[in-house]
């Protein structure tokens, strides 16, 4: 599964083209530290928009969208780890149902309450 076949699939599930190439990231399992999981960077100034997350599993083919309305985060910077001019979070895979931060100096943000969707490959 690539990002642009995972849009395709949530627009088609929604009935509308809510997900563009410029609100969503899509992340596939990496490591950090010893720990599988996905990587999320988000410019800070993207979270005044509503935000997409598209975290692929593609050992376990499968993948979940996760949204963040627009203006819902209001300090993105005390809510992560800021880096760059970007949140930076790390959601372990090893339990996808409890996606909270596991960044060393992240705030463990808990991001389960935007879960949408899960989609099989």
């Amino acid at each position: 599964m690539n990002k642009n076949d995972a849009i395709k699939r949530i627009n088609d599930r929604l009935g509308k083209p809510a997900l563009t190439d410029k609100n969503t990231h899509y992340a596939d399992i990496g490591i950090y530290g010893s720990e599988p999981g996905w990587w999320l960077k988000i410019p800070f100034l993207g979270f005044k928009q509503d935000l997409h997350f598209i975290l692929n599993n593609e050992k376990g083919k499968t993948f979940q969208h996760l949204k963040i309305d627009g203006g819902k985060i209001l300090s993105p910077a005390k809510q992560f780890r800021a880096g760059d001019g970007a949140a930076e979070a790390f959601l372990p895979s090893i339990n996808p149902r409890r996606l909270a931060d596991a960044l060393a100096g992240g705030s463990k943000y808990n991001f389960t309450k935007h879960f949408v969707a899960d989609y099989k490959h």
